[in-house]
């Protein structure tokens, strides 16, 4: 009677699973219609720190930078007369564009001793003659202006309360009749669309190319169209439920979250793919595998969620966001595996299938290295030694154009602006009022004067005694003043460190420091990315001392974790000294890579480990077990995540192809490492 009983709730098993897994999958599609994009990338470095404070501070007070436009302008000469009406005329319509507080361009230079903007001083004078008069003004004449006189750059000040974006969108009819002039938006509003509209097209053809990659590669490994149905259906569902959950939560999918969809998807096909060829292998059968592996795939979505949890600690709003949401996308991949796998490979490969691929000449040298021990021991003490000296010494580096690809026409532009040195209002010196009274007086004037000189090479003259400085650049509470430096939006950090240094010099020198200060987003980058990559790196060593404390429980051994930490560490070690070599800056995209980098590259270490545990006999035997049943998957898997990851390069955002790079040299230093060395080392440590 009880096998009458079994049978109808076995037989309906897989059925139920399926339900359970078309009811949340529809759930998850409501979700995704809610889903939003945002990059703001202010947002990313907003936290605790002292540096955001300062910015937060200066934003509350004068809420400049938060909706302004830059524009850049071009023309074949400047000097020509249609081309200069229509500058004329393009500033005019801006300065009454609904929403614009001031524009700041080369009429806003005036002449020695009066308001009139220097290029109109001498209007009998050639063009060409007023544009040589205007460039000996100094740095601020340069950086508003090209010296072949073929461009200018506009800095559009938004009215305090202006949402970012809306005056971009009264722009197109302005820019429409500014012929013969050609006008682009090139400011950080410009950069933080340009990065939404590429995560938005990500979205749309990066996730579901890496998904046809791994499909096609995984149908050639595994020989079978059933069985790649069986092992991309998991990973695809994955996807679909944290994206549902996203879009569910209100969360918007910023730069870092970006990285989770793609993450998910090669993390679950390589548990399936795992759980596959156990399953194929002699005298293991579907419930065997399922019993034995699963719990490995459990420990590798473990400890890839414990990398991003390890985020936690950077202290930046963006950062903490992933370290929540990383480890819900890895519990909806492992998930989806658990719910799904089980059901599809019932259903759909119940018999015998071809053998999938064994990978025979790339293991031949892993069983040679294991008849050779010694010498794979040396050469893994050698790696490790040749590559500690270059941990932590890769400089910071951070630049807004990190993240446009050079080939698009903002990426042209900016690197255009940063050859030619046209600046970008996005530092200011902020100046404390002289005689402590809301407002500008005739005691203002003097040390306005001063800063104006050093910092917008002004003359500092003044009319009727009184400063004449445009209401907007003045804070809320009228005791002080705000003045623009011009510097290239996306000015690497030497040049903004070199920058700042002399700014900072000719403040000290006029004996100004003790009432100025600087602030903006350029300096906000400046001063949190060194921090916040710190962290980062900090955040590196909390995942490996968290996942090495998992693989010690898990294989109730402190030299296997011990090992374990090693072999996974030295990918992320090759790369930091591949920085260093090449004087690469470890920008916030690497450090978020190293981390991400280890929680997968520890995973075919704990796959080995669970073969080597489950394997039967001496020693010797266990190993050579273990890297029969568990090497064809580590590569395979490796294979798939390889391609899955080299979709990453298709990306628009230019910072996601950067960590696909990183994080695929990680994973065949970790298969190298795994199969090269470990084996090896195992068999030194284990009698």
């Amino acid at each position: 009677m009880s096998e009458k009983r079994e049978a109808p709730a076995g037989h309906l098993r897989p059925w139920l699973a399926a339900g359970i897994a078309v009811l949340l999958s529809a759930v998850a599609v409501i979700g995704t219609f809610n889903l939003s994009v945002k990059a703001d990338m202010t947002q990313a470095m907003e936290g605790e720190s002292a540096g955001f404070q300062n910015y937060a501070r200066f934003r509350d007070r004068f809420g400049l930078g938060i909706a302004d436009e830059a524009l850049l302008v071009r023309a074949d000469d400047l000097a020509d007369a249609d081309a200069f009406e229509a500058l004329e005329n393009l500033i005019l319509d801006l300065q009454f564009t609904e929403g614009v507080a001031e524009v700041v361009s080369l009429f806003s230079i005036p002449a020695e001793g009066v308001t009139t903007p220097l290029i109109l001083a001498d209007p009998e004078s050639p063009l060409e003659d007023r544009f040589e008069t205007f460039f000996a003004a100094g740095p601020a004449a340069e950086a508003l202006a090209s010296a072949d006189r073929s461009a200018a750059l506009l800095h559009v000040i938004a009215d305090e309360g202006v949402s970012p974006g809306a005056i971009a969108e009264l722009l197109p009819p302005l820019v429409e009749a500014a012929t013969p002039l050609e006008v682009r938006a090139v400011g950080q509003q410009a950069v933080e669309r340009q990065i939404s509209s590429s995560l938005i097209r990500d979205q749309a053809t990066v996730t579901p190319l890496a998904v046809l990659i791994c499909i096609v590669v995984g149908w050639m490994i595994v020989r079978s169209a059933r069985a790649i149905v069986v092992c991309a259906v998991p990973s695809t569902v994955g996807v679909l439920w944290f994206m549902g959950l996203l879009g569910w939560s209100g969360r918007d999918l910023d730069p870092w979250l970006a990285t989770l969809p793609t993450l998910v998807m090669v993390l679950a096909f390589a548990d399936s793919l795992h759980l596959f060829y156990a399953s194929r292998e002699k005298g293991m059968g579907l419930e065997r595998a399922i019993r034995e592996v699963l719990p490995a795939a459990f420990m590798t979505s473990l400890t890839s969620a414990l990398a991003l949890a390890s985020f936690g600690i950077v202290g930046t709003d963006a950062l903490a966001g992933l370290a929540l949401w990383g480890p819900v996308a890895m519990a909806c991949g492992f998930a989806s595996v658990c719910l799904l796998f089980p059901m599809l490979a019932r259903v759909l490969t119940p018999g015998e299938l071809r053998a999938p691929a064994g990978f025979g000449l790339v293991l031949a040298p892993a069983r040679a290295g294991l008849a050779r021990p010694t010498m794979a021991v040396v050469l893994a003490i050698v790696a490790t030694v040749a590559l500690l000296p270059s941990m932590n010494r890769a400089e910071p580096s951070f630049s807004l154009s990190e993240h446009i690809r050079d080939a698009t026409p903002l990426g042209q532009d900016l690197a255009f602006m940063e050859a030619e040195g046209l600046g970008s209002a996005s530092l200011f010196v902020v100046v404390d009022d002289t005689d402590g009274e809301p407002g500008l007086s005739e005691a203002d004037a003097p040390r306005l004067a001063q800063v104006a000189e050093i910092a917008f090479s002004g003359t500092g003259e003044t009319q009727d005694g009184a400063p004449q400085v445009p209401e907007r650049f003045r804070a809320e509470d009228g005791l002080a003043v705000a003045v623009p430096v011009l510097l290239p939006l996306g000015a690497a950090p030497d040049r903004f460190g070199a920058e700042l240094d002399a700014l900072n010099g000719a403040l000290a020198e006029a004996e100004l420091t003790d009432v100025t200060t600087l602030a903006g987003q350029s300096l906000l980058s400046h001063e949190v990315v060194p921090e916040t990559v710190a962290s980062m790196r900090m955040s590196f060593y909390v995942a490996l001392c968290a996942i090495a404390l998992v693989v010690a429980v898990s294989q109730r051994s402190i030299v296997l974790a011990l090992l374990a930490t090693l072999i996974s560490a030295l990918p992320m070690m090759a790369i930091e000294a591949a920085l260093v070599v090449t004087g690469q800056g470890m920008t916030m995209s690497v450090a978020f890579a190293l981390t991400v980098a280890f929680g997968i590259a520890v995973d075919d270490t704990i796959h080995f480990f669970n073969r080597w545990r489950l394997a039967e006999g001496d020693r010797d035997a266990r190993l050579a077990e273990a890297l029969t049943h568990a090497g064809p998957p580590m590569v395979a898997s490796t294979l798939i995540m390889t391609l899955g990851f080299l979709a990453t390069l298709f990306s628009a955002t230019a910072s996601l192809p950067i960590f696909g790079v990183f994080v695929i040299f990680s994973l065949w230093m970790a298969l190298i490492a795994d199969l090269g060395f470990l084996p090896s080392l195992i068999r030194m440590v284990k009698r």
